[in-house]
């Protein structure tokens, strides 16, 4: 059959007579029947497409077009009926609700003092567990540092470094928060104001008065990575955008108005009580031992 096409070409370029052509097209055509006579299943609607397409409006071009395009689908394996899948979409719900009672949790999260974690504005707090939560996967840079000093004495070729402390660097997380709904806005406001409140020191007429801001702790992708490390918050930033819609929520009897996309970073300081590192042994910190304490090394 292809050979047929190949002639009926070869005799257009040439410029053929009539004859010719025709000639070509009783050839195409027995061409065309014996494909049928040996064709089964489903490769015999493939070929019966194919000549109802080479039949379609005679022997004129469109039958033509619509059968040179099937012999290369069939050439490729396509048969007929063949056709795109149908392109599946998975649509992302934020739940409603930011509280869990699942101990293995793995999201990052920063617990606040529970005596501060009182009054409306941070009850969305208090439901995840005194906890500001990121709900979206952040951001996090986190590093530890070996700090040596340089001795160097004359008529040497190299210096010598003697070791002075290690140090944990700032831990800097950054997240998006996207409101839906009034109760993630309720949580923004939530989250804004915890980060104000831990960045705070007990002042005025405090009950602690003269106390700094308080410590947090960070958890996070299992006990292998954050582990109630003890933090203070010396940093938070927020973007209110001018570009995206804002949505309102009432608190008590006020009416806030949040971003509905907003990226929220927060810089936090790994800080170890002087009991609990004279209590750290490298040993055991290497085998990770310290997973199930109260104050897990990083």
């Amino acid at each position: 059959m292809i050979n047929g096409f190949n002639q009926l070409l070869n005799a257009a370029v040439s410029g053929a007579t009539g004859a010719v052509v025709s000639k070509v097209f009783t050839g195409l055509g027995v061409d065309i029947e014996k494909i049928a006579n040996q064709s089964t299943g489903s490769s015999s609607d493939s070929t019966n497409a194919l000549i109802n397409a080479l039949l379609a409006s005679g022997a004129g071009s469109t039958g033509i077009g619509a059968a040179l395009r099937m012999i290369q689908n069939l050439q490729q394996g396509l048969g007929y009926g063949a056709a795109p899948e149908e392109p599946t979409f998975t649509k992302a719900i934020v739940k409603d609700d930011y509280t869990t009672s699942d101990t293995k949790d793995w999201r990052i999260k920063i617990t606040g003092p529970p005596e501060l974690m009182t009054g409306q504005i941070l009850q969305p707090i208090v439901n995840t567990q005194n906890s500001m939560l990121f709900p979206f996967t952040p951001t996090v840079i986190l590093g530890s540092t070996a700090n040596y000093s340089n001795i160097s004495p004359v008529h040497t070729n190299h210096p010598f470094y003697a070791y002075e402390n290690s140090q944990i660097q700032d831990i800097t997380i950054t997240g998006e928060f996207f409101s839906e709904n009034e109760t993630d806005a309720k949580y923004w406001v939530a989250c804004l104001h915890f980060l104000r409140t831990m960045t705070k020191m007990y002042y005025g007429k405090s009950d602690n008065l003269g106390s700094p801001p308080p410590v947090c702790r960070l958890n996070g992708y299992g006990k292998h990575v954050f582990n109630d490390i003890p933090v203070l918050i010396s940093n938070f930033t927020t973007d209110m955008p001018a570009d995206v819609d804002y949505i309102q929520c009432d608190i008590g009897n006020e009416t806030t108005f949040v971003p509905t996309q907003s990226i929220i970073t927060v810089t936090l300081i790994p800080n170890y009580a002087r009991s609990t590192q004279s209590q750290f042994s490298l040993e055991k910190f290497a085998k990770g031992g310290f997973i199930n304490t109260g104050e897990g090394f990083v």
